[in-house]
């Protein structure tokens, strides 16, 4: 009875026939699924590596164009029938026979790996840029049926990198001011001072250091002190010097870099820093960030260059005064002034922007001698160049270099009848900063001041004189409209008048073969004026239309890049007159020599902002490092054209 029980029945059997075939197609279905996903993973797997690889060819094209930069700088300007990369459907005439029919380039990333799965790039090139120095490269890279493109600025490096920019820490051979008669009655001591310019001048941690040490008078050495901010990244070739001041240090707020070997070896503290980064004894606050050494970069000596470039070149000492646009889309304006007396009677000259339709306005000669001055248009994505006129080989006048009512200059009363003293005319007044040699009238010099609507570099063969407040119309917040240069071939002053008299004296005029004197007669005592003082209401000042007000409250501002190609960054007569307030820089400083804008309680404290635009962008023609390299400057991804897809 109990085995019966136990025993299966035929319709026991039948029943466990059905759950094991069901269980059967259960367990096919699983593994049909698991299948599938394995399958459908394996292609997803592929295709975003194809796809992370397209990107991937992309960026090897753009190092390919760079490389061959690289070897040759002037790639790029015509194209290269053999690079297989660059063939593609053109409509304009060609060397190279291509058409709009020719079929697209493809260049493998791995030479001859030309398979329908490999890595291959295929690159556009952009006619070259000349006022910023770039190539638009749009490159796309293809691996399988995946595309990727990136559209690049390709350029190299230029001092407008950096907030701040120097040579040598040392104060400039030229700089009458800080190797003055009194302290340096034989003139600049040493070649290791740059005496004989900057080829034999030394760094101070291979030379100057020790040579300073072993002589008085030693070369002038220029520090930071407490209350100077520097907000950007820095670069020196030399060794910075710190000096703290009411209990505070100079602060940088970004990367330092320095080309003194002794910083490789800085540990992880800021007084470390202060030891291996700066001279014995310095001080500076770092804000956290350890300064790094980096191989030296040099500024070009290019100035020539700037007599060709497009825009307007004028000559002599000439005026100018930026005013805004009509409106916010029109171009922006300047008030010149250039003349006749000073230019050698030579018109400006205007040179076209490259694949533009006709010449910038650069003013009429009569205009330009006038008291109103030329109102003509900014050169836009060009320069204005002053160069010397070959004639006015002289003291300027007072009001010979123009400008608005009651602020002409140079200030004081000299005038062609007071050329040479007399029984009658024994004094007259001038500002002592004219009275240099290379302010004569003749010379290359430009005073600037205003509000630029537009992008545009300002350069002269001698100085450029910053007479007033130099701001943007849009601000520099989301501006792609208004950037501004200054490059100077001597130096950037920031105009400083002071007043005095100079005076007749009796010295010999005439001497005799054997040395004495034959004649005496009256001269002017240029060396020595009196009563010299300070002038109110300079430098002028303008409303920032960034911020609504003039900023600083009580200084001067600057937004542009400085550069001095063969000597500095200064202040005229920053010893003197007490505290000036704030020089602000919102843009970029480079110079040969450290310039100086204050002494002690004279003078500006220092408050330098980097423009982070410049990271994209410059002005125009301002001029590269002489040593840089090509690279990427900045690059975002498009969408891949469709001819472009197979």
């Amino acid at each position: 009875m109990i085995l019966r029980r136990l025993r299966s029945s035929e319709d026991d059997r039948g029943a466990a026939l059905v759950i094991v075939v069901g269980s059967m197609l259960v367990l096919a279905m699983l593994a049909f699924a698991a299948l599938s996903f394995t399958v459908s993973s394996q292609r997803f797997s592929r295709l975003t590596q194809d796809y992370t690889g397209a990107m991937a060819a992309a960026q090897s094209g753009v190092d390919d164009f760079i490389s061959r930069l690289n070897r040759d700088s002037s790639y790029g300007r015509t194209v290269d029938c053999g690079n297989a990369a660059w063939r593609g459907p053109v409509t304009t005439t060609n060397s190279c026979g291509w058409s709009s029919t020719t079929p697209v380039g493809w260049q493998p990333v791995v030479s001859g790996a030309t398979g329908p799965k490999d890595p291959v790039f295929h690159y556009l090139v952009g006619a070259y840029n000349g006022s910023t120095g770039t190539y638009l490269l749009t490159v796309t890279g293809r691996v399988g049926d995946s595309y990727r493109t990136i559209e690049t600025a390709v350029g190299r490096g230029a001092s407008t990198d950096y907030v701040y920019y120097t040579d040598f820490e040392s104060a400039d051979p030229a700089n009458i001011q800080a190797y003055n008669k009194t302290d340096y009655p034989s003139g600049v001591p040493s070649d290791v001072c740059g005496r004989s310019g900057n080829t034999l001048a030394k760094y101070w941690y291979n030379g100057r250091s020790a040579y300073n040490a072993a002589n008085n008078p030693d070369c002038m050495e220029i520090t930071f002190i407490g209350g100077d901010r520097l907000d950007g990244e820095v670069f020196t070739n030399d060794t910075i010097l710190g000096t703290a001041r009411g209990g505070l240090k100079p602060v940088f707020l970004e990367q330092v870099y320095t080309a003194d070997t002794r910083c490789k070896n800085a540990g992880t503290t800021n007084s470390s820093w202060e030891s291996y980064c700066l001279r014995s004894g310095s001080v500076a606050d770092f804000s956290g960030k350890k300064p790094k050494y980096d191989d030296p970069l040099y500024l070009p000596d290019n100035s020539g260059e700037f007599a060709t470039h497009p825009g307007c070149h004028y000559f002599g000492s000439t005026r100018i005064i930026f005013e805004k646009g009509a409106t916010a889309t029109s171009p922006g304006k300047m008030r010149v002034w250039n003349k006749t007396s000073v230019n050698n009677n030579r018109a400006p000259v205007a040179i076209r922007l490259p694949g533009t339709a006709s010449d910038p306005n650069c003013g009429s000669t009569s205009d330009l001698n006038s008291t109103a001055g030329a109102l003509v248009d900014v050169p836009n994505e060009m320069v204005v160049y002053v160069a010397a006129s070959g004639g006015a080989s002289r003291q300027c006048y007072a009001g010979e270099i123009g400008g608005t009512s009651g602020k002409t200059l140079p200030l004081g009363d000299f005038s062609a009848a007071k050329t040479n003293p007399t029984s009658s005319i024994t004094s007259y007044k001038a500002d002592t900063n004219m009275l240099e040699s290379t302010k004569y009238c003749g010379e290359g010099n430009l005073y600037v001041e205003g509000v630029l609507q537009g992008r545009v570099t300002v350069a002269a063969a001698q100085s450029v004189v910053v007479t007033g407040d130099l701001v943007l119309a849009g601000g520099l917040s989301n501006n792609d409209r208004d950037m501004l240069g200054l490059v100077a071939t001597n130096a950037v002053e920031v105009f400083h008048p002071r007043v005095g008299d100079i005076k007749s004296v009796t010295r010999c005029v005439a001497y005799r073969p054997n040395g004495t004197c034959q004649t005496n007669g009256l001269v002017w005592n240029t060396d020595a004026p009196e009563n010299v003082g300070e002038v109110s209401g300079w430098p002028n000042r303008y409303v920032d239309p960034g911020t609504g007000v003039k900023t600083p409250a009580d200084g001067v501002q600057i937004a542009g890049s400085i550069q001095t190609l063969l000597h500095s960054f200064l202040v005229q007569k920053y010893d003197v007159g007490g505290d000036a307030g704030t020089l602000l820089v919102n843009g970029s400083i480079a110079q040969r020599w450290r310039g100086i804008v204050g002494k002690g309680n004279e003078g500006y404290t220092k408050l330098y902002q980097y423009d982070t635009r410049l990271q994209y962008s410059r002005p125009p023609f301002f001029p590269e490092w002489a040593n840089a390299e090509w690279t990427m400057r900045y690059s975002g991804e498009i969408p891949t054209p469709q001819n472009l897809r197979q």
